[in-house]
Protein backbone atom coordinates (compact mmCIF):
# COMPACT_ATOMS: atom_id res chain seq x y z
CA UNK A 1 0.00 0.00 0.00
CA UNK A 2 1.27 3.47 -0.87
CA UNK A 3 0.97 5.81 2.15
CA UNK A 4 4.10 7.94 1.65
CA UNK A 5 5.87 8.91 -1.56
CA UNK A 6 8.82 6.56 -1.07
CA UNK A 7 6.42 3.59 -0.74
CA UNK A 8 6.04 3.59 -4.53
CA UNK A 9 9.28 1.62 -4.94
CA UNK A 10 8.18 -1.08 -2.49
CA UNK A 11 4.76 -1.09 -4.17
CA UNK A 12 6.39 -1.79 -7.54
CA UNK A 13 8.74 -4.37 -6.05
CA UNK A 14 5.86 -6.29 -4.44
CA UNK A 15 3.18 -5.97 -7.13
CA UNK A 16 5.02 -5.95 -10.45
CA UNK A 17 8.83 -6.05 -10.15
CA UNK A 18 10.57 -4.79 -13.26
CA UNK A 19 14.12 -5.58 -14.35
CA UNK A 20 14.16 -2.24 -16.18
CA UNK A 21 12.28 -0.07 -13.70
CA UNK A 22 14.48 2.99 -14.33
CA UNK A 23 16.71 3.23 -17.38
CA UNK A 24 19.21 6.07 -17.35
CA UNK A 25 20.93 7.60 -20.36
CA UNK A 26 24.61 7.63 -19.40
CA UNK A 27 26.98 8.94 -22.08
CA UNK A 28 26.37 6.64 -25.09
CA UNK A 29 24.45 3.83 -23.44
CA UNK A 30 21.33 3.05 -21.45
CA UNK A 31 21.91 1.74 -17.93
CA UNK A 32 19.02 -0.17 -16.36
CA UNK A 33 18.09 -0.38 -12.68
CA UNK A 34 15.70 -3.11 -11.54
CA UNK A 35 13.06 -2.51 -8.87
CA UNK A 36 15.39 -4.19 -6.36
CA UNK A 37 18.32 -2.02 -7.52
CA UNK A 38 16.19 1.10 -6.98
CA UNK A 39 15.31 0.06 -3.44
CA UNK A 40 18.99 -0.56 -2.66
CA UNK A 41 20.11 2.73 -4.21
CA UNK A 42 17.54 4.73 -2.26
CA UNK A 43 18.76 3.12 0.95
CA UNK A 44 22.38 3.91 0.00
CA UNK A 45 21.46 7.54 -0.55
CA UNK A 46 19.57 7.52 2.75
CA UNK A 47 22.66 6.15 4.55
CA UNK A 48 24.78 8.94 3.09
CA UNK A 49 22.23 11.56 4.19
CA UNK A 50 22.22 10.16 7.71
CA UNK A 51 26.04 10.31 7.81
CA UNK A 52 25.78 13.99 6.85
CA UNK A 53 23.51 14.48 9.84
CA UNK A 54 20.25 15.22 8.00
CA UNK A 55 17.53 15.35 10.66
CA UNK A 56 13.80 14.71 10.46
CA UNK A 57 11.96 17.80 9.26
CA UNK A 58 15.09 19.48 7.84
CA UNK A 59 14.78 21.18 4.45
CA UNK A 60 17.12 19.89 1.73
CA UNK A 61 17.36 22.01 -1.44
CA UNK A 62 17.98 20.32 -4.79
CA UNK A 63 18.61 21.90 -8.20
CA UNK A 64 17.97 19.17 -10.75
CA UNK A 65 17.80 19.64 -14.51
CA UNK A 66 16.09 16.82 -16.38
CA UNK A 67 15.13 13.77 -14.36
CA UNK A 68 17.71 11.04 -13.87
CA UNK A 69 17.84 7.88 -11.79
CA UNK A 70 20.20 9.64 -9.35
CA UNK A 71 17.80 12.54 -8.79
CA UNK A 72 14.91 10.15 -8.20
CA UNK A 73 17.00 8.14 -5.70
CA UNK A 74 18.01 11.32 -3.86
CA UNK A 75 14.49 12.76 -3.93
CA UNK A 76 12.95 9.65 -2.36
CA UNK A 77 15.87 9.17 0.04
CA UNK A 78 15.43 12.69 1.44
CA UNK A 79 11.76 12.01 2.06
CA UNK A 80 12.35 8.53 3.45
CA UNK A 81 14.65 9.82 6.23
CA UNK A 82 11.92 12.27 7.22
CA UNK A 83 13.45 15.39 5.68
CA UNK A 84 11.67 17.79 3.32
CA UNK A 85 12.82 18.11 -0.28
CA UNK A 86 12.86 21.63 -1.76
CA UNK A 87 13.25 21.45 -5.57
CA UNK A 88 14.49 24.63 -7.25
CA UNK A 89 14.44 25.18 -11.01
CA UNK A 90 17.93 25.09 -12.51
CA UNK A 91 17.03 28.20 -14.53
CA UNK A 92 16.43 30.23 -11.36
CA UNK A 93 18.27 33.48 -10.91
CA UNK A 94 20.86 33.45 -8.08
CA UNK A 95 18.76 35.80 -5.92
CA UNK A 96 15.80 33.41 -6.19
CA UNK A 97 17.91 30.52 -4.92
CA UNK A 98 19.33 32.67 -2.13
CA UNK A 99 15.81 33.66 -1.07
CA UNK A 100 14.71 30.02 -0.92
CA UNK A 101 17.82 29.00 1.04
CA UNK A 102 17.17 31.78 3.54
CA UNK A 103 13.42 31.25 3.74
CA UNK A 104 13.69 27.49 4.35
CA UNK A 105 16.82 27.80 6.53
CA UNK A 106 18.23 24.86 4.57
CA UNK A 107 21.59 23.41 5.64
CA UNK A 108 22.12 21.26 2.56
CA UNK A 109 21.98 22.02 -1.17
CA UNK A 110 22.54 19.56 -4.02
CA UNK A 111 23.32 20.62 -7.59
CA UNK A 112 23.78 18.52 -10.70
CA UNK A 113 27.40 19.43 -11.45
CA UNK A 114 29.98 22.20 -10.86
CA UNK A 115 29.22 23.96 -14.14
CA UNK A 116 25.66 24.57 -12.98
CA UNK A 117 26.97 25.80 -9.65
CA UNK A 118 29.06 28.54 -11.25
CA UNK A 119 25.98 30.73 -11.70
CA UNK A 120 25.22 30.71 -7.98
CA UNK A 121 28.69 30.86 -6.43
CA UNK A 122 30.07 32.26 -4.30
CA UNK A 123 27.10 32.17 -1.96
CA UNK A 124 26.36 35.34 0.02
CA UNK A 125 28.23 35.58 3.32
CA UNK A 126 25.23 34.69 5.47
CA UNK A 127 24.77 31.45 3.45
CA UNK A 128 28.38 30.28 3.53
CA UNK A 129 27.62 27.68 6.22
CA UNK A 130 25.37 25.73 3.83
CA UNK A 131 26.84 22.39 2.75
CA UNK A 132 26.92 22.29 -1.06
CA UNK A 133 27.22 18.98 -2.92
CA UNK A 134 27.27 17.95 -6.56
CA UNK A 135 25.48 14.82 -7.66
CA UNK A 136 28.16 14.02 -10.24
CA UNK A 137 31.62 15.23 -9.24
CA UNK A 138 35.01 13.56 -9.40
CA UNK A 139 37.34 16.16 -7.90
CA UNK A 140 38.35 16.17 -4.24
CA UNK A 141 36.73 13.82 -1.71
CA UNK A 142 35.43 16.83 0.24
CA UNK A 143 33.43 18.01 -2.77
CA UNK A 144 32.42 14.60 -4.05
CA UNK A 145 28.96 13.28 -3.25
CA UNK A 146 30.16 9.67 -3.18
CA UNK A 147 27.04 7.57 -2.73
CA UNK A 148 28.24 4.14 -3.84
CA UNK A 149 29.35 3.08 -0.38
CA UNK A 150 28.63 0.07 1.78
CA UNK A 151 26.63 0.51 4.96
CA UNK A 152 26.13 -1.74 7.95
CA UNK A 153 23.08 -3.63 9.11
CA UNK A 154 22.90 -1.17 12.00
CA UNK A 155 22.62 1.69 9.50
CA UNK A 156 19.85 -0.23 7.71
CA UNK A 157 17.99 -0.51 11.00
CA UNK A 158 18.30 3.25 11.46
CA UNK A 159 17.00 3.83 7.93
CA UNK A 160 14.02 1.55 8.63
CA UNK A 161 13.36 3.35 11.92
CA UNK A 162 13.39 6.75 10.19
CA UNK A 163 11.01 5.43 7.53
CA UNK A 164 8.57 4.18 10.16
CA UNK A 165 8.56 7.59 11.82
CA UNK A 166 7.35 9.30 8.64
CA UNK A 167 3.58 9.78 8.71
CA UNK A 168 1.32 10.56 5.72
CA UNK A 169 0.53 14.02 7.11
CA UNK A 170 4.22 14.95 7.40
CA UNK A 171 5.60 17.46 4.92
CA UNK A 172 7.26 15.77 1.94
CA UNK A 173 8.13 18.82 -0.16
CA UNK A 174 8.09 22.59 -0.30
CA UNK A 175 7.81 23.69 -3.92
CA UNK A 176 8.11 27.37 -4.75
CA UNK A 177 5.61 28.72 -7.23
CA UNK A 178 6.89 30.36 -10.40
CA UNK A 179 4.93 33.54 -9.75
CA UNK A 180 4.27 36.23 -12.37
CA UNK A 181 4.70 38.97 -9.76
CA UNK A 182 6.43 39.27 -6.44
CA UNK A 183 8.51 36.76 -4.52
CA UNK A 184 7.67 33.07 -5.11
CA UNK A 185 5.72 31.36 -2.33
CA UNK A 186 6.64 27.97 -0.90
CA UNK A 187 3.79 25.49 -1.37
CA UNK A 188 3.73 22.91 1.43
CA UNK A 189 2.84 19.41 0.21
CA UNK A 190 2.48 16.44 2.53
CA UNK A 191 3.04 12.80 1.64
CA UNK A 192 -0.76 12.42 1.75
CA UNK A 193 -1.23 15.30 -0.72
CA UNK A 194 1.17 13.78 -3.24
CA UNK A 195 0.14 10.15 -2.77
CA UNK A 196 -3.58 10.93 -3.06
CA UNK A 197 -2.91 12.56 -6.43
CA UNK A 198 -0.78 9.63 -7.64
CA UNK A 199 -3.54 7.18 -6.66
CA UNK A 200 -6.19 9.34 -8.39
CA UNK A 201 -4.27 9.51 -11.68
CA UNK A 202 -2.91 5.94 -11.69
CA UNK A 203 -6.12 4.16 -12.88
CA UNK A 204 -6.71 6.84 -15.54
CA UNK A 205 -3.48 6.18 -17.46
CA UNK A 206 -3.19 2.85 -19.33
CA UNK A 207 0.33 2.04 -18.11
CA UNK A 208 1.62 -1.35 -16.97
CA UNK A 209 4.89 -3.29 -16.86
CA UNK A 210 4.59 -4.13 -20.57
CA UNK A 211 4.74 -0.44 -21.51
CA UNK A 212 7.68 1.94 -21.78
CA UNK A 213 7.63 5.61 -20.82
CA UNK A 214 10.05 8.45 -21.51
CA UNK A 215 10.88 11.43 -19.28
CA UNK A 216 12.53 14.59 -20.61
CA UNK A 217 10.94 17.46 -18.66
CA UNK A 218 12.59 19.23 -15.70
CA UNK A 219 12.41 17.19 -12.50
CA UNK A 220 11.92 20.35 -10.42
CA UNK A 221 8.44 20.77 -11.93
CA UNK A 222 5.60 19.19 -9.94
CA UNK A 223 3.95 17.97 -13.17
CA UNK A 224 6.94 15.79 -14.13
CA UNK A 225 7.62 14.66 -10.56
CA UNK A 226 4.07 13.33 -10.19
CA UNK A 227 4.20 11.77 -13.67
CA UNK A 228 7.35 9.90 -12.61
CA UNK A 229 5.74 8.72 -9.37
CA UNK A 230 2.70 7.47 -11.33
CA UNK A 231 4.91 5.66 -13.83
CA UNK A 232 6.89 3.90 -11.09
CA UNK A 233 3.68 2.87 -9.29
CA UNK A 234 2.27 1.47 -12.55
CA UNK A 235 5.28 -0.83 -13.02
CA UNK A 236 6.07 0.66 -16.41
CA UNK A 237 9.70 0.91 -17.51
CA UNK A 238 10.77 4.55 -17.30
CA UNK A 239 13.58 5.82 -19.54
CA UNK A 240 15.21 9.06 -18.45
CA UNK A 241 16.76 11.47 -20.96
CA UNK A 242 19.48 13.13 -18.89
CA UNK A 243 20.38 15.62 -21.64
CA UNK A 244 17.79 17.35 -23.82
CA UNK A 245 19.98 17.01 -26.93
CA UNK A 246 19.55 13.23 -26.69
CA UNK A 247 15.76 13.44 -27.08
CA UNK A 248 15.41 12.71 -30.81
CA UNK A 249 17.79 9.80 -30.56
CA UNK A 250 16.04 8.53 -27.43
CA UNK A 251 12.68 8.52 -29.21
CA UNK A 252 14.13 6.29 -31.92
CA UNK A 253 15.96 3.99 -29.51
CA UNK A 254 13.40 3.65 -26.73
CA UNK A 255 10.27 3.80 -28.92
CA UNK A 256 8.12 4.81 -25.92
CA UNK A 257 4.45 4.05 -25.54
CA UNK A 258 3.80 7.10 -23.34
CA UNK A 259 5.45 10.35 -22.35
CA UNK A 260 4.56 13.74 -20.87
CA UNK A 261 5.15 17.02 -22.68
CA UNK A 262 4.34 20.70 -22.65
CA UNK A 263 2.27 21.99 -25.61
CA UNK A 264 5.24 23.93 -27.01
CA UNK A 265 6.97 20.64 -27.86
CA UNK A 266 3.91 19.52 -29.82
CA UNK A 267 3.72 22.91 -31.54
CA UNK A 268 7.36 22.63 -32.62
CA UNK A 269 6.64 19.22 -34.18
CA UNK A 270 3.78 20.76 -36.16
CA UNK A 271 5.91 23.72 -37.20
CA UNK A 272 8.62 21.35 -38.40
CA UNK A 273 6.00 19.56 -40.48
CA UNK A 274 4.96 22.85 -42.10
CA UNK A 275 8.61 23.69 -42.81
CA UNK A 276 8.95 20.39 -44.65
CA UNK A 277 5.78 21.26 -46.57
CA UNK A 278 7.26 24.58 -47.74
CA UNK A 279 10.30 22.73 -49.12
CA UNK A 280 8.26 20.07 -50.94
CA UNK A 281 7.14 19.91 -54.53
CA UNK A 282 3.63 20.86 -55.61
CA UNK A 283 2.25 17.30 -55.45
CA UNK A 284 3.82 16.69 -52.04
CA UNK A 285 2.31 19.91 -50.70
CA UNK A 286 -1.13 18.99 -52.02
CA UNK A 287 -0.99 15.51 -50.45
CA UNK A 288 0.15 16.95 -47.13
CA UNK A 289 -2.54 19.66 -47.17
CA UNK A 290 -5.16 17.00 -47.90
CA UNK A 291 -3.90 14.83 -45.02
CA UNK A 292 -3.95 17.82 -42.64
CA UNK A 293 -7.58 18.54 -43.59
CA UNK A 294 -8.43 14.90 -42.85
CA UNK A 295 -6.65 15.25 -39.53
CA UNK A 296 -8.68 18.32 -38.55
CA UNK A 297 -11.89 16.31 -38.95
CA UNK A 298 -10.64 13.45 -36.78
CA UNK A 299 -12.90 11.78 -34.24
CA UNK A 300 -11.84 8.66 -32.34
CA UNK A 301 -15.22 7.01 -32.99
CA UNK A 302 -16.25 8.06 -36.51
CA UNK A 303 -19.50 6.07 -36.37
CA UNK A 304 -20.90 5.22 -39.81
CA UNK A 305 -18.61 7.55 -41.74
CA UNK A 306 -17.00 4.78 -43.76
CA UNK A 307 -15.67 7.14 -46.44
CA UNK A 308 -13.87 9.25 -43.81
CA UNK A 309 -12.44 6.10 -42.22
CA UNK A 310 -11.10 5.06 -45.64
CA UNK A 311 -9.57 8.51 -46.20
CA UNK A 312 -7.98 8.39 -42.75
CA UNK A 313 -6.30 5.04 -43.47
CA UNK A 314 -4.91 6.46 -46.73
CA UNK A 315 -3.70 9.63 -44.96
CA UNK A 316 -1.94 7.47 -42.38
CA UNK A 317 -0.31 5.40 -45.09
CA UNK A 318 0.90 8.40 -47.10
CA UNK A 319 1.71 10.92 -44.36
CA UNK A 320 0.85 10.22 -40.72
CA UNK A 321 2.76 6.96 -40.23
CA UNK A 322 6.00 8.71 -41.21
CA UNK A 323 5.30 11.44 -38.69
CA UNK A 324 4.53 8.89 -35.99
CA UNK A 325 7.83 7.15 -36.77
CA UNK A 326 9.64 10.33 -35.66
CA UNK A 327 8.19 9.68 -32.19
CA UNK A 328 9.49 6.12 -32.21
CA UNK A 329 6.63 4.49 -34.06
CA UNK A 330 4.61 3.01 -31.19
CA UNK A 331 3.49 6.01 -29.14
CA UNK A 332 0.02 5.36 -27.72
CA UNK A 333 -0.47 8.40 -25.57
CA UNK A 334 0.94 11.79 -24.59
CA UNK A 335 -0.19 13.77 -21.54
CA UNK A 336 0.33 17.52 -21.80
CA UNK A 337 0.03 20.21 -19.17
CA UNK A 338 1.31 23.62 -18.03
CA UNK A 339 -0.22 25.52 -20.96
CA UNK A 340 -3.06 25.47 -23.49
CA UNK A 341 -3.00 22.83 -26.23
CA UNK A 342 -4.53 23.95 -29.50
CA UNK A 343 -7.48 21.61 -30.28
CA UNK A 344 -6.43 21.16 -33.91
CA UNK A 345 -3.09 19.72 -32.77
CA UNK A 346 -4.91 17.25 -30.54
CA UNK A 347 -7.03 16.10 -33.48
CA UNK A 348 -3.99 15.86 -35.75
CA UNK A 349 -2.15 13.64 -33.25
CA UNK A 350 -5.31 11.57 -32.89
CA UNK A 351 -5.42 11.08 -36.65
CA UNK A 352 -1.83 9.81 -36.42
CA UNK A 353 -3.00 7.19 -33.94
CA UNK A 354 -1.56 9.03 -30.93
CA UNK A 355 -3.99 9.84 -28.12
CA UNK A 356 -2.95 13.19 -26.69
CA UNK A 357 -4.66 14.20 -23.48
CA UNK A 358 -4.58 17.63 -21.86
CA UNK A 359 -4.82 18.07 -18.11
CA UNK A 360 -5.00 20.93 -15.64
CA UNK A 361 -3.37 21.48 -12.31
CA UNK A 362 -1.22 23.69 -10.16
CA UNK A 363 1.54 23.27 -7.61
CA UNK A 364 -0.96 23.87 -4.79
CA UNK A 365 -2.93 20.76 -5.85
CA UNK A 366 -0.05 18.28 -6.15
CA UNK A 367 -0.76 19.05 -9.14
CA UNK A 368 -3.56 17.30 -11.08
CA UNK A 369 -7.07 18.75 -10.81
CA UNK A 370 -8.64 17.44 -14.01
CA UNK A 371 -7.61 15.26 -16.93
CA UNK A 372 -8.91 14.20 -20.32
CA UNK A 373 -8.99 10.43 -19.95
CA UNK A 374 -8.03 7.68 -22.39
CA UNK A 375 -11.41 5.96 -22.23
CA UNK A 376 -13.84 6.67 -25.11
CA UNK A 377 -16.18 9.53 -24.34
CA UNK A 378 -14.05 10.80 -21.46
CA UNK A 379 -12.10 13.41 -23.38
CA UNK A 380 -12.93 16.55 -25.30
CA UNK A 381 -10.46 18.61 -27.34
CA UNK A 382 -10.25 22.21 -26.21
CA UNK A 383 -10.94 21.31 -22.57
CA UNK A 384 -8.80 20.11 -19.66
CA UNK A 385 -11.01 17.10 -18.99
CA UNK A 386 -13.03 15.97 -15.99
CA UNK A 387 -12.05 16.20 -12.30
CA UNK A 388 -9.84 13.31 -11.18
CA UNK A 389 -11.29 11.00 -8.50
CA UNK A 390 -11.50 12.60 -5.07
CA UNK A 391 -11.16 16.17 -6.36
CA UNK A 392 -14.10 18.58 -6.36
CA UNK A 393 -14.41 21.65 -8.58
CA UNK A 394 -16.75 24.58 -8.07
CA UNK A 395 -17.26 27.63 -10.29
CA UNK A 396 -17.59 30.71 -8.07
CA UNK A 397 -19.71 33.75 -8.99
CA UNK A 398 -20.55 32.33 -12.41
CA UNK A 399 -21.85 34.78 -15.01
CA UNK A 400 -24.61 34.15 -17.57
CA UNK A 401 -22.21 31.94 -19.57
CA UNK A 402 -21.38 29.81 -16.54
CA UNK A 403 -17.89 31.33 -16.26
CA UNK A 404 -16.30 32.16 -12.96
CA UNK A 405 -13.27 31.51 -10.79
CA UNK A 406 -12.36 27.85 -10.41
CA UNK A 407 -12.32 26.63 -6.81
CA UNK A 408 -10.88 23.26 -5.79
CA UNK A 409 -11.22 20.98 -2.78
CA UNK A 410 -9.69 17.57 -2.16
CA UNK A 411 -6.98 15.53 -0.39
CA UNK A 412 -4.39 16.80 -2.89
CA UNK A 413 -4.77 20.46 -1.85
CA UNK A 414 -1.90 22.10 0.04
CA UNK A 415 -2.24 23.08 3.67
CA UNK A 416 -0.83 26.49 2.71
CA UNK A 417 2.33 28.48 2.06
CA UNK A 418 5.48 28.00 4.10
CA UNK A 419 5.89 30.72 6.73
CA UNK A 420 3.29 32.94 5.04
CA UNK A 421 0.00 32.98 6.95
CA UNK A 422 -1.36 36.02 5.11
CA UNK A 423 -0.92 34.41 1.68
CA UNK A 424 -2.42 31.17 3.00
CA UNK A 425 -5.53 32.96 4.29
CA UNK A 426 -5.90 34.80 0.99
CA UNK A 427 -5.67 31.55 -1.02
CA UNK A 428 -8.73 29.91 0.55
CA UNK A 429 -12.42 30.74 0.86
CA UNK A 430 -14.01 30.84 4.30
CA UNK A 431 -15.44 27.36 3.78
CA UNK A 432 -12.06 25.84 2.79
CA UNK A 433 -12.00 25.87 -1.03
CA UNK A 434 -8.71 26.76 -2.78
CA UNK A 435 -8.94 29.77 -5.10
CA UNK A 436 -7.05 28.83 -8.26
CA UNK A 437 -7.10 32.31 -9.78
CA UNK A 438 -8.16 30.71 -13.08
CA UNK A 439 -11.44 31.50 -14.82
CA UNK A 440 -13.34 28.66 -16.46
CA UNK A 441 -16.60 26.87 -17.03
CA UNK A 442 -18.00 23.41 -17.60
CA UNK A 443 -18.90 22.47 -21.17
CA UNK A 444 -20.81 19.39 -22.32
CA UNK A 445 -21.92 19.14 -18.67
CA UNK A 446 -18.69 17.64 -17.28
CA UNK A 447 -15.59 18.91 -19.12
CA UNK A 448 -13.71 21.84 -17.59
CA UNK A 449 -12.60 24.60 -19.93
CA UNK A 450 -10.08 27.24 -18.82
CA UNK A 451 -10.77 30.65 -20.28
CA UNK A 452 -8.18 32.88 -18.58
CA UNK A 453 -6.38 33.99 -15.44
CA UNK A 454 -8.62 36.11 -13.24
CA UNK A 455 -5.94 38.75 -12.69
CA UNK A 456 -5.09 38.98 -16.42
CA UNK A 457 -8.57 39.95 -17.64
CA UNK A 458 -8.67 43.66 -18.42
CA UNK A 459 -11.07 46.32 -19.65
CA UNK A 460 -10.38 48.61 -22.59
CA UNK A 461 -11.11 52.34 -22.33
CA UNK A 462 -14.21 51.58 -24.40
CA UNK A 463 -15.52 49.51 -21.48
CA UNK A 464 -15.07 46.08 -23.11
CA UNK A 465 -13.65 43.16 -21.11
CA UNK A 466 -10.81 41.24 -22.77
CA UNK A 467 -9.61 37.78 -21.74
CA UNK A 468 -6.05 37.87 -23.12
CA UNK A 469 -5.21 34.14 -22.97
CA UNK A 470 -8.28 33.28 -25.06
CA UNK A 471 -7.22 35.77 -27.72
CA UNK A 472 -3.57 34.68 -27.63
CA UNK A 473 -4.50 31.03 -28.03
CA UNK A 474 -6.78 31.99 -30.92
CA UNK A 475 -4.02 33.81 -32.80
CA UNK A 476 -1.46 31.08 -32.07
CA UNK A 477 -3.49 28.92 -34.45
CA UNK A 478 -1.35 30.58 -37.09
CA UNK A 479 1.88 28.57 -37.40
CA UNK A 480 3.66 31.83 -38.24
CA UNK A 481 2.95 33.19 -34.73
CA UNK A 482 5.20 31.59 -32.13
CA UNK A 483 4.67 33.94 -29.19
CA UNK A 484 2.10 36.68 -28.69
CA UNK A 485 0.88 38.98 -25.96
CA UNK A 486 -2.22 41.09 -26.48
CA UNK A 487 -2.31 44.62 -25.03
CA UNK A 488 -5.23 46.92 -24.34
CA UNK A 489 -5.70 47.72 -20.66
CA UNK A 490 -7.34 51.18 -20.52
CA UNK A 491 -6.57 51.59 -24.22
CA UNK A 492 -9.14 52.27 -26.97
CA UNK A 493 -8.51 49.00 -28.83
CA UNK A 494 -6.50 45.77 -28.74
CA UNK A 495 -2.94 45.52 -30.09
CA UNK A 496 -0.28 42.83 -29.75
CA UNK A 497 3.42 42.11 -29.50
CA UNK A 498 4.26 39.15 -31.74
CA UNK A 499 7.35 37.01 -32.11
CA UNK A 500 7.12 35.22 -35.47
CA UNK A 501 8.11 31.61 -36.01
CA UNK A 502 11.36 32.45 -37.78
CA UNK A 503 12.12 28.91 -38.93
CA UNK A 504 8.85 28.71 -40.86
CA UNK A 505 9.08 32.34 -41.96
CA UNK A 506 12.52 31.70 -43.45
CA UNK A 507 11.11 28.80 -45.48
CA UNK A 508 8.27 31.03 -46.68
CA UNK A 509 10.73 33.75 -47.72
CA UNK A 510 12.77 31.31 -49.77
CA UNK A 511 9.70 30.02 -51.59
CA UNK A 512 8.61 33.59 -52.37
CA UNK A 513 12.15 34.67 -53.31
CA UNK A 514 12.51 37.17 -50.46
CA UNK A 515 16.10 37.68 -49.40
CA UNK A 516 16.62 36.39 -45.86
CA UNK A 517 19.13 38.09 -43.56
CA UNK A 518 18.51 37.80 -39.81
CA UNK A 519 15.43 38.04 -37.57
CA UNK A 520 16.25 41.53 -36.31
CA UNK A 521 16.09 42.87 -39.88
CA UNK A 522 13.32 40.59 -41.16
CA UNK A 523 10.82 41.95 -38.63
CA UNK A 524 11.23 45.29 -40.45
CA UNK A 525 10.84 43.78 -43.93
CA UNK A 526 7.73 45.13 -45.69
CA UNK A 527 6.75 41.79 -47.27
CA UNK A 528 7.22 39.95 -43.99
CA UNK A 529 5.01 42.46 -42.21
CA UNK A 530 2.39 42.07 -44.94
CA UNK A 531 2.48 38.28 -44.50
CA UNK A 532 2.06 38.59 -40.72
CA UNK A 533 -0.79 41.07 -41.25
CA UNK A 534 -2.50 38.54 -43.52
CA UNK A 535 -2.25 35.93 -40.75
CA UNK A 536 -3.65 38.33 -38.14
CA UNK A 537 -6.43 39.60 -40.41
CA UNK A 538 -7.51 36.06 -41.29
CA UNK A 539 -7.94 35.18 -37.62
CA UNK A 540 -9.52 38.56 -36.87
CA UNK A 541 -12.48 37.63 -39.06
CA UNK A 542 -13.63 35.06 -36.48
CA UNK A 543 -13.79 37.67 -33.70
CA UNK A 544 -16.17 40.48 -32.73
CA UNK A 545 -14.89 43.92 -33.57
CA UNK A 546 -13.77 44.87 -30.03
CA UNK A 547 -11.54 41.76 -29.76
CA UNK A 548 -9.73 42.22 -33.06
CA UNK A 549 -6.05 43.13 -33.14
CA UNK A 550 -5.79 46.53 -34.83
CA UNK A 551 -2.03 46.81 -34.88
CA UNK A 552 1.01 44.81 -33.78
CA UNK A 553 4.73 45.05 -33.14
CA UNK A 554 7.02 42.29 -34.44
CA UNK A 555 9.92 41.36 -32.21
CA UNK A 556 12.94 39.19 -32.94
CA UNK A 557 13.51 38.55 -29.22
CA UNK A 558 12.36 35.21 -27.82
CA UNK A 559 10.64 35.33 -24.45
CA UNK A 560 12.30 32.81 -22.18
CA UNK A 561 12.51 31.78 -18.54
CA UNK A 562 16.13 32.93 -18.47
CA UNK A 563 15.21 36.42 -19.68
CA UNK A 564 12.66 36.76 -16.90
CA UNK A 565 9.73 37.06 -19.33
CA UNK A 566 8.25 33.57 -18.78
CA UNK A 567 7.45 31.68 -15.60
CA UNK A 568 8.81 28.16 -15.07
CA UNK A 569 5.48 26.88 -16.40
CA UNK A 570 5.96 28.97 -19.57
CA UNK A 571 3.30 31.56 -18.74
CA UNK A 572 3.82 35.16 -19.84
CA UNK A 573 5.03 37.54 -17.15
CA UNK A 574 2.98 40.40 -18.51
CA UNK A 575 4.30 43.32 -16.43
CA UNK A 576 7.89 42.53 -17.43
CA UNK A 577 7.01 42.13 -21.10
CA UNK A 578 5.10 45.42 -21.09
CA UNK A 579 8.06 47.13 -19.43
CA UNK A 580 10.46 45.66 -22.00
CA UNK A 581 8.34 46.96 -24.91
CA UNK A 582 7.00 50.17 -23.37
CA UNK A 583 8.17 52.41 -26.20
CA UNK A 584 6.95 50.03 -28.94
CA UNK A 585 3.51 49.73 -27.31
CA UNK A 586 3.17 53.51 -27.14
CA UNK A 587 3.92 53.67 -30.88
CA UNK A 588 1.01 51.29 -31.59
CA UNK A 589 -1.46 53.81 -30.13
CA UNK A 590 -0.21 56.91 -31.95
Amino acid sequence: MIRRTFDIIDFQLERHPNERALVNREEDQWVAYSSADCREKIDQYSAALLRLGVAKGERVVILPHLASAEWIFLDLAIQQVGAIVVPVHFTSQPEQLYHILRHTEARYCFMAHPKLGERFLPLPKELEEIDLYYLRQANTPEEDWNLLVAYSSEMQKEINRRKEEVQPEDLAAIIYTSGTTGIPKGVMLSHHNLVSNVLSVLPLVPLDRRKTSLSFLPFSHIFERTAIYVTIASGSSLHLVVKREHLERALREVRPHFFTAVPRIIEKMYERLLSIREEGRLLQRKVLDWALRIGQRYRERPGKRFLYWLQLQLARLLVFNRLKYRLGGRVEGIIVGAAHLQPQLGRLLGAMGVRIREGYGMTETSPVISLNQFRPGMYSYGTVGVPVPGVEIRIADADENGEGEILVRGPNVTRGYYRDEDATREAFTEDGWLKTGDVGKFVKKRFLQITDRKKDIFKTSAGKYIAPQVLENHFKQSPFIEQIMVVGFQRPFVTAIIKPNFELLEQWCRVHQIHWTSPQYMVLNVKVREKMKEEVDLLNTDLPNFQRIRSFHLTEREWTIESGLLTYTLKLIRPQILAAYEREVEELYR
